[in-house]
């Protein structure tokens, strides 16, 4: 197997860390330590538990941690593929809040994994300070050029992602995609999209060759469900789609610089797609998500 690394810890660091730990073992067979210390936290968001690949396609490992109220006091954002017996870093990519009324702020980060080998991988990951080394997450399964179980029913699924956004006026007619592969047979029963008080006029869903397969105009603030729900089945690549009429859209930067794994969806690097006017959408940039995606059902 191979590791993609995008930001490596340094030795002076490891050597902090490791002198923390020996002075916590210290103090604690000494009787000196009366509690111990709450350790930083880490949670994965993508690839979903179960989720497949094949061998040497590049997947996108993600999550988010925190330490106290203020993210920064992380470091170093650590994930293993191999239960935790081994340890590589990830890159930090941005800070939105934990959720709720907590006022935790979380740091997101993303670490590209290429698997060379077939099998079956268990992901964990941690998230560190200088001096600390944080909780090891909950483990979540991937499998890689073998069968996975068979997935369960999926009732009104669309693509989410906790990357932060910002909003864009160009002012040119321009069609935003979603590239997309299922897991499962089912069908699409709408496209969505972020945007609301008439930005979109109208959603399509297309086949990956650039077969159109429906096309609704937008009435509403809200895109309305297809009159008939279009079938999709795995290993077929689809296209969901918006024109916003005006260039106003909401995007995300780097969100696809490998594969994404958010069952029922697989989506492919370079997932977000465009053209001006109106037509298929096929172009990239940066990687981008135009915060449009398939409602899906089985």
């Amino acid at each position: 197997m191979s590791w993609k690394v995008m930001n490596v810890p340094s030795r002076s660091r490891s050597v902090r860390r490791a002198a923390a730990v020996a002075m916590a073992v210290v103090l604690v067979f000494s009787g000196t330590a009366h509690a111990a210390e709450q350790l930083p936290q880490s949670h994965l968001y993508t690839p979903s538990h179960n989720g497949q690949v094949d061998v040497g396609e590049s997947v996108v490992i993600s999550g988010g941690g925190y330490y106290g109220m203020n993210a920064d006091t992380l470091q170093d954002y650590q994930v293993s593929v191999d239960g935790g017996a081994t340890w590589a870093s990830g890159q930090r990519t941005g800070t939105i809040p934990l959720g709720g009324e907590t006022g935790i702020a979380q740091a997101l980060w993303k670490y590209v994994f290429t698997p060379q080998e077939p099998g079956v991988y268990t992901i964990v990951s941690r998230v560190n300070t200088d001096t600390l080394f944080g909780q090891v997450s909950a483990p979540r399964t991937l499998y890689v050029g073998v069968p996975a179980p068979a997935p369960g029913a999926c009732f009104g699924c669309s693509f989410f992602t906790h990357d932060p956004s910002y909003f864009e006026a160009e002012n040119l007619r321009v069609e935003l995609g979603l590239r997309f592969r299922v897991d499962r047979p089912g069908i699409v029963v709408r496209v969505v999209t972020s945007w609301h008080y008439r930005e979109a006029s109208r959603v399509r869903l297309w086949r990956g060759d650039g077969t159109l397969l429906a096309d609704q105009a937008v009435t509403g603030d809200w895109a309305q469900p297809f009159a008939t729900p279009v079938p999709v089945v795995p290993g077929e690549e689809y296209v969901a789609s918006f024109t916003s009429y005006r260039g106003h859209y909401r995007i995300t930067e780097n969100a696809f610089p490998a594969t994404v794994v958010q069952a029922p969806f697989v989506l492919p690097a370079h997932a977000g797609v465009y053209t001006y006017g109106d037509g298929f959408p096929s172009q990239t940039w940066n990687d981008s998500h135009y915060w449009v995606s398939p409602e899906f059902q089985s």
